[in-house]
């Protein structure tokens, strides 16, 4: 007979009371946790906040630095405009031939008017430099820079006179870079458009206005107001390194991420990987339509975290002393009562582990207390229900095994072969059971028809639809070898048929074995791939009709293409488009497309593999939310 002491008859209500004196002081312990927790939030906070603070006002003086550049840029403008007149009458007298063009003669006549050197260029339609002043950039192509290249089109093909501000110059044609001297263009379009007129003037006030004066003192004031800054460095839009302060704390310059930054206008943040360090990369938008050249900078700030650690350090050191005091106090009493509690709490842990671990038949032990007594008969009641239900997910798994291994008995068991083309399928469920369905339809020696079709929804009852679609179609289809009224029938059949709000997408083609000419009829489905090798282009095979079983007599109309030899033809469901990675982006038709222009000269299978390939890293390995279907059908040679 078991002797239980007088503590352990009471409730647990009545042991709880016992034990608030200890949970009191524990609770201490608890609230010195969140105050530590909150002071370190505002930190953090406070140290992001200032970075925030320091990032604007970086990009507001920097915007205002360059407003006043601006202003200093454009006092030229109109000296140099007045001497375009010049420029263009000595293009006017040649009659467009710019060989009878002295351009030495013409720049010393217009360059008297600078306290600078003046040279002069010729840029045909084509972007290159044809003729110049300046022997280095002869025959420079700036097709090899597009933004630029779009911007001197546009002035050429215009009508007036656009200066530039002074930014840096190409070096030479040999080397290619933006970082010779600062110069001053401006230009002007011949009457006929099949030149662009370029002036360049070089001063020297052009370095001194540039970022020694301009950006220096703000990056100082800059670094006196949050100490967290190691170092500041500006690049312009062709990575040429303008300013650096501070303390460097790393080697060599990331041209590359810089280049992306330039490209897509996007903020970037680094951290080191010793978390030491974070490098803030700004994107600065000086960008001007009435200008050729971009303007915009990169600011680089490399934050330190030391400051921040110090500061936390210390905090954590005072809450940590006052938890230390708080949990000495409760330890004693805390023992006794913690005892008390974990001994009837341990035991029923014990049973429940012999449970979890498969023994379902094992029956919590008895407890002295009301309350665990009322636990003891619920766990064993939930443990009966545990058994029940696990014998009806059992037979309901089994159900669902069954029903993919039927469905995996619609999908053709072999590919058909073909002297004139090779095929290769492939179809991946997002569940066991899914709405997805390929098929190949044998309707004669010549003639072979191609199904592809994607049921609404997911599941056994898309499953199920899918089943009575597939079994229609591939009837009247045999009986009727005209796609249209092929689908027409088919679709008044599943519409009479089918449940409410239960419709499927599909593609029925009928292709030549011997000729390659196909007819086909696409019913609501996303648009196949055709790529023509004769004609080298990639066209999509768009809707010719309704979804099917939406509503019964519907009419489709037929559309034709020609599977020529080395033509390629993408069948596929929108699992293949709509597959999203784990930002929640979409893998898309066009990464679709550009799959199939780089894999068109591999075979059909070698298609597939690189299409699925492409989903699945795109993927990086989030839950498939539709089912995946894919069929490549290639001309051989």
């Amino acid at each position: 007979m078991a002797v239980f002491s007088p503590l352990s008859r009471l409730s647990l209500r009545s042991s709880l009371i016992l034990c608030i004196t200890a949970i009191i002081l524990i609770v201490i312990m608890f609230l010195m946790a969140a105050a530590y927790a909150q002071a370190y939030s505002w930190t953090v906070r406070q140290d992001h906040e200032q970075a925030l603070f320091t990032e604007m006002y970086l990009k507001e003086s920097i915007l205002l630095a360059d407003r006043g550049l601006s202003l200093y840029d454009s006092t030229l403008d109109s000296r140099m405009e007045e001497a375009f007149s010049g420029y263009l009458s000595a293009y006017l007298a040649s009659e467009g031939d710019i060989s009878r063009i002295d351009l030495p003669a013409v720049r010393d006549a217009l360059g008297a008017d600078f306290r600078g050197q003046l040279d002069l260029y010729i840029i045909n339609e084509s972007g290159i430099i044809v003729a110049s002043t300046v022997p280095d950039v002869m025959y420079l192509d700036f097709k090899n820079y597009p933004e630029f290249f779009r911007s001197i089109t546009g002035i050429r093909e215009g009508d007036r006179f656009v200066a530039d501000r002074v930014v840096r110059s190409v070096v030479n044609t040999t080397e290619g870079t933006v970082s010779g001297q600062l110069r001053k263009f401006a230009f002007f379009p011949t009457p006929d458009h099949r030149y662009l007129l370029e002036m360049g003037l070089v001063m020297e006030g052009f370095e001194n206005q540039r970022s020694e004066l301009s950006y220096v003192e703000v990056t100082r004031r800059i670094q006196e107001m949050n100490p967290s800054i190691e170092l500041i460095r500006i690049f312009d839009v062709n990575g040429n390194l303008l300013l650096e302060r501070g303390v460097n704390p790393h080697t060599g310059v990331n041209q590359t991420l810089i280049g992306e930054i330039f490209a897509t206008g996007r903020d970037v943040e680094i951290s080191e990987h010793d978390g030491n360090r974070r490098l803030h990369y700004i994107f600065i938008d000086l960008r001007e339509s009435s200008t050729a050249s971009d303007m915009s900078l990169v600011a680089e700030i490399t934050y330190t975290q030391e400051p921040l650690r110090k500061v936390l350090s210390q905090i954590l050191l005072y809450y940590t002393l006052i938890g230390f005091i708080a949990v000495v106090m409760g330890i004693a009493m805390a023992y006794v009562i913690a005892r008390f509690l974990t001994t009837p709490i341990t035991e029923i842990l014990e049973d429940v582990s012999t449970i979890a671990e498969g023994d379902l038949g094992h029956t919590i032990r008895s407890m002295p207390n009301p309350e665990f007594r009322r636990l003891e008969e619920s766990i064993n009641m939930m443990i009966g229900k545990i058994q029940q239900f696990s014998q009806e997910i059992e037979r309901e798994k089994a159900e669902i095994r069954i029903a993919a291994e039927i469905q995996r008995t619609f999908l053709p068991k072999a590919i058909p072969e073909s002297a004139r083309f090779e095929i290769a399928a492939m179809n991946i469920p997002a569940q066991e059971v899914g709405g997805d369905f390929y098929d190949f339809i044998s309707l004669n020696e010549q003639s072979l028809g191609l199904v592809i079709a994607d049921v609404a929804g997911k599941g056994i009852p898309a499953a199920l639809f899918m089943a009575l679609s597939r079994s229609i179609l591939r009837a009247i289809a045999t009986a009727d070898q005209r796609v249209e009224e092929t689908i027409e029938e088919s679709n008044s059949l599943i519409a009479a048929d089918g449940a409410a709000g239960m419709f499927v997408t599909l593609f029925y083609c009928i292709l030549d074995r011997y000729t390659g000419e196909a007819s086909y009829v696409n019913a609501g489905h996303n648009p196949p791939l055709h790529y023509s090798r004769r004609e080298n282009r990639l066209r999509t095979l768009l809707p010719t009709g309704m979804a099917m079983g939406v509503m019964p007599d519907l009419s489709y109309s037929v559309g034709r293409f020609s599977l020529d030899a080395e033509d390629v033809l993408v069948l596929y469901t929108d699992g293949v488009t709509e597959a999203f990675n784990k930002n929640g982006e979409v893998f898309g038709e066009e990464r679709l497309i550009n799959a199939v222009c780089a894999s068109r000269d591999m075979s059909a299978g070698e298609i597939l593999d690189t299409i699925f390939r492409q989903v699945a890293e795109f993927t990086g390995g989030a839950m498939q939310s539709d089912d995946i279907t894919l069929v490549i059908i290639r001309g051989r040679k």
